[in-house]
């Protein structure tokens, strides 16, 4: 029967290269998608917060501006999907109704 021999560093590496090179998603960026999913939900409802605690007219302006600015850029890079953006896009609605209108929410 024949023994293997220890793996050296060297062969080590020779084997998470060549597993590397052959996995299906080889020359995909690696990122830290659920990070930046949390980074920018938190913006936007952070902003949709700030909407709802607007004292005057120009910060009301400001903070729709804000929220619809963190929506559409979270959108445009893909880190939310359609349909979390209309979702958000409601609670802006909600929260402008609220300040206009005075409802409760």
């Amino acid at each position: 029967m024949k023994t293997q021999k220890p793996l050296t560093n060297h062969d080590q590496f020779d084997q998470i290269v060549r597993g590397r090179i052959h996995a299906a998603d080889f020359g995909q960026p690696q990122t830290q998608a659920d990070f930046y999913k949390e980074k920018a939900v938190s913006q936007i409802e952070c902003s949709i917060r700030s909407i709802l605690n607007a004292n005057n007219q120009p910060d009301l302006i400001v903070a729709i501006a804000q929220a619809n600015a963190f929506i559409e850029a979270a959108y445009m890079f893909e880190i939310i999907t359609m349909a979390e953006k209309f979702s958000f896009l409601e609670k802006i609605a909600e929260a402008t109704r609220a300040q206009y209108l005075g409802e409760a929410v």
